[in-house]
């Protein structure tokens, strides 16, 4: 494929291939102002570094704008796939889209200066308010083809009613992504050394770190440090593909294993382990503990904690192994015998016998190490069903897990599901900020349902598409409504319901047709509502379960009857 070269600013760039060639070729006024030398008095290295991000949101968004307007073409108010099926569509193939290489150019909307001065803003805009916007515009499309809403309805409230992050909390989430990525990768990725900054070798603050100044080095202290994995072959153990639980009931597996275990030989060694996660006052503590059996005589224990930025998971596996480890210790006529492990989680047990998560990845090696030496099995015993050895180690996790003194070594380290845990909260926090500081603009009508923010499924979009339509009008208010029709002066419209009320976002609850089937009423209160906040309260009721409002649109038959082609005010209570 052919090798073209173009000049921007003084510097010989090449480009290869027909896409590329079509793409510079196009352009757009914003990059040929950039490259031709009109953008101000920036040096041609700045117009370069700044045209960069713009052109690649401009392609990604036309790209994904393409498939937005596809899923905005498949369905319509009342007719087409369900909601939720385009929502998949949306998170499946437009979302990636416009995230795709979010992490060349986005690390938030601020950045630090690059020359810090006493009395200045330690922070600067980093110049992304135009991409962001370029991306909601998209983003917002593509939710409209998912939603039977009308085109006045407000776009914050689609975010929420399609449970889809805003372009900005997309882009935070893409960003925590990121920093998470490289905090967890092994230590010979490319990346691991470049998040660290230099040390200043000469001048005032020589010996110590430069400020933090690329994207990756910002990002590599978002999370704190972690024991990184290291990369091994596959491992795989007799019986690694077998389910641990037979397929028993908890019940059923408890009686096995208590026969099991008086079955033993006197010789044979049972090392029980157990995790324990705790919070008191606000504070979390996790440890572990183990106890080790040999002809059912407790001949050993010990307990412990780890690093509070960590989860039960880590715990039940770092007592997996001081158990082992303690019971190697042991003199010879007890480490030579056969060891059985026996652990109550299913998830340890699969990361012993196969490959290890990268989670506490160095307590599963070490005990598939000893596996290699040792004559060592691993046995699932049901936890909480009063085995003796699972007692005692449980007991023994909670004592561990208020230890004042975590162990020392790769146990005082926060693991990886540890900054998982971290990286979940910061991606919640950046949605909610985002609808907290939205929603302040919102009507008093959609304000008064008082809606959480949540990326997720709505139950409400597995309804056909003309119920969701009627559902997310009454939350709106943007819809087959008196007021709507008398805003926008549409003279043809019908604007009462056929008992000659106007028609109302809470109409269909006092109407005197639907009065008449209240003994149909799902989930009806005692008696019809005969005030604005009875119907409320009740309407409230509806539309957080979606079903009973889909049952309450078929008894009533609110939305069936052929209204009356008079037009009257609606009634000032029913509105705002």
């Amino acid at each position: 494929m052919p090798l073209q070269s173009f000049d921007i600013g003084g510097h010989q760039c090449g480009i290869s291939g027909y896409r590329d060639q079509e793409h510079h070729a196009l352009g757009n006024s914003e990059q040929d102002r950039l490259c031709s030398g009109e953008a101000g008095d920036d040096s041609p290295h700045q117009k370069e570094r700044l045209a960069g991000p713009r052109l690649h949101v401009a392609e990604r968004a036309g790209k994904a704008r393409q498939i937005a307007r596809h899923i905005r073409g498949l369905a319509k108010t009342v007719d087409g796939p369900p909601a939720s099926a385009l929502r998949k569509a949306v998170i499946t193939c437009v979302i990636p889209s416009l995230t795709y290489g979010t992490e060349a150019w986005y690390a938030g909307r601020t950045k630090p200066p690059r020359l810090l001065r006493s009395g200045r803003s330690t922070t600067v805009s980093a110049r992304v308010g135009w991409h962001i916007d370029t991306l909601d515009k998209t983003l917002s499309l593509a939710i409209r083809g998912v939603l039977p809403v009308w085109r006045t309805t407000p776009t914050v409230t689609l975010y929420r009613d399609a449970g889809i992050p805003s372009a900005e909390a997309m882009l935070e989430e893409a960003k925590l992504r990121f920093a998470l990525r490289i905090q967890t990768v092994d230590e010979a990725h490319p990346l691991v050394r470049r998040i660290t900054p230099p040390i200043i070798t000469r001048g005032r603050g020589a010996g110590s770190r430069q400020v933090a100044k690329t994207k990756v080095q910002r990002l590599g202290g978002l999370f704190p440090q972690v024991l990184r994995p290291t990369l091994r072959p596959p491992h795989y153990t007799h019986g690694c593909r077998v389910d641990p639980r037979v397929e028993w009931t908890k019940k059923t597996a408890a009686a096995a294993f208590k026969t099991w275990w008086n079955d033993l030989p006197p010789d044979d060694v049972t090392i029980f382990s157990d995790g324990s996660e705790q919070y008191h006052e606000r504070q979390k503590y996790v440890g572990y503990g183990y106890a080790i059996y040999q002809n059912r005589k407790q001949i050993g224990s010990g307990s412990g904690s780890i690093n509070p930025i960590s989860h039960v998971f880590d715990a039940e596996a770092i007592g997996a192994w001081r158990g082992l480890q303690h019971t190697l210790r042991m003199p010879q006529e007890v480490r030579s015998q056969r060891l059985w492990m026996c652990i109550d989680s299913t998830s340890v047990i699969w990361c012993l016998r196969a490959n290890a998560s990268a989670s506490s990845q160095w307590a599963f090696i070490a005990c598939q190490n000893a596996m290699q030496v040792y004559n060592i099995r691993i046995k699932w015993s049901p936890g909480h069903t009063e085995i003796e050895g699972n007692e005692a180690a449980d007991r023994l996790a909670d004592t561990g897990a208020h230890t004042p003194d975590c162990d020392p070594g790769p146990a005082s380290l926060p693991t990886i599901s540890g900054i998982g845990s971290i990286f979940r909260d910061l991606r919640s926090g950046a949605q909610q900020s985002w609808w907290i500081k939205r929603k302040a603009k919102l009507s008093a009508h959609y304000l008064k349902w008082d809606l959480t923010y949540r990326v997720g499924l709505p139950p409400e979009l597995d309804l056909p598409r003309n119920q969701l339509h009627r559902l997310l009008a009454i939350r709106s208010a943007h819809g087959d409504f008196a007021w709507y029709h008398n805003k926008f002066r549409h003279a043809d419209a019908l604007t009462e319901c056929s008992c000659g009320a106007a028609k109302a976002p809470m109409h269909l609850v006092h109407c005197p047709r639907s009065h008449k089937r209240f003994k149909d009423w799902p989930s009806r209160p005692p008696i019809p509502p005969t005030s604005n906040a009875e119907g409320l309260r009740y309407l409230t009721h509806l539309l957080s379960n979606p079903m009973d409002f889909a049952k309450f649109l078929d008894v009533t038959g609110c939305y069936t009857h052929l209204p009356r082609k008079v037009a009257i005010e609606p009634a000032p209570g029913e509105l705002y």
